[in-house]
């Protein structure tokens, strides 16, 4: 495994780390008032709180270097310090509202564990990317995407609110940062918010150029109808929040920023980056397959698509940040104003 490097020092650190205290905050309000919905006594508010803030800050953290740095040493004591938090997390949910299930919470158990041995093994070998990464990067994301943890955090009553889907997103982040950039110290995944024009012009560009080409196909082929609206402000800022931070952010981090950025360093020559933008384009496509009940080869096209322009921006940028402003925007705009 990696030595602790050179901490970075000097301007930026404390910016950095200033952005990331108001995303925190922005994020904890959020979620207050998502919790302040149910019907549950203020001590299940306050430990679901807890419990969210818990998972939310060191998904935001691992963007400054000074915070990510320090997972990069062989040492116990720092290779628990991720999978401890996530697991009293869930302590403080099971004890609120949380409904303990012992055959899923032994699942999630293995789910947080697992991966962080492949990556401690990951790191033992090549630069390149090796078998021990694809293992890892495989156990991170199959679990998540065939909902297999996701029970573990559901609430004891079927009348509150599931807050699992969003649980499940900070756990999966959490590994994935804490693996992939803390212990395996990947290169190149772009997991920073100081966005500069040169960053969100290609953002915005391949918004520009995409959505109202997807529109077009998605009206063209039946799979959306055309019922333009102007929405509701109230609900443009809740699913501002909850697209980035829990459907864009995450699945750029999966497909640029970690399977494209180990295609591109098997491939490094042009041609080479562009079969890995088309390789992870396609897989990204691909994983739609289960988001409705039935294939629909309209949603996989579509998606297949939308991974050409959130990767080229990844591309053009290296920041996975950069590309989920494309990937957020789309989402967000089809959400709300159609």
């Amino acid at each position: 495994m990696n030595s602790r490097p050179h901490r970075a020092s000097g301007p930026g650190i404390g910016a950095d780390t200033g952005r990331v205290l108001i995303l925190i905050g922005f994020l904890g309000v959020f979620g207050f008032l998502m919790i302040r919905r149910e019907p549950v006594t203020l001590a299940d508010q306050l430990l679901t709180l807890a419990a969210f803030l818990l998972l939310a800050s060191p998904y935001l953290l691992f963007s400054v270097g000074r915070f990510r740095n320090r997972f990069r040493v062989d040492s116990p004591i720092t290779l628990l310090a991720i999978p401890a938090g996530i697991l009293l997390a869930y302590l403080l949910y099971l004890a609120g509202p949380g409904g303990f299930r012992p055959g899923y919470s032994l699942l999630l158990v293995t789910y947080i564990g697992l991966p962080v041995y492949l990556a401690v093994r990951a790191a033992g070998g090549t630069a390149l990317p090796n078998r021990w990464d694809w293992a890892a990067a495989a156990t991170l994301y199959i679990p998540v995407e065939l909902a297999m943890v996701a029970p573990a955090w559901e609430p004891a009553a079927e009348h509150l609110g599931d807050p699992s889907h969003s649980f499940t997103q900070l756990t999966a982040m959490n590994l994935t940062l804490f693996c992939f950039l803390g212990v395996r110290a990947l290169p190149g995944v772009g997991f920073e918010f100081r966005l500069g024009w040169k960053d969100l012009k290609p953002a915005l560009v391949a918004f520009a150029l995409f959505f109202p080409l997807a529109v077009v196909i998605g009206v063209a082929t039946g799979f959306v109808p055309f019922e333009p609206h102007l929405p509701d402000p109230v609900e443009v800022a809740g699913q501002t929040l909850g697209v980035l931070f829990f459907v864009a952010l995450p699945e750029e981090l999966l497909f640029r920023g970690i399977l494209q950025n180990f295609l591109q360093r098997i491939l490094p020559t042009p041609s080479g980056r562009r079969w890995a933008l088309l390789a992870a384009s396609v897989l990204f496509g691909l994983s739609h397959l289960n988001n409705r009940q039935y294939f629909d080869w309209r949603y996989v096209t579509l998606a297949t698509l939308a991974g050409l322009f959130y990767g080229t921006v990844y591309a053009k940028t290296g920041k996975v940040t950069a590309s989920a402003v494309t990937h957020g925007l789309v989402d967000i705009v089809w959400r709300v104003g159609f």
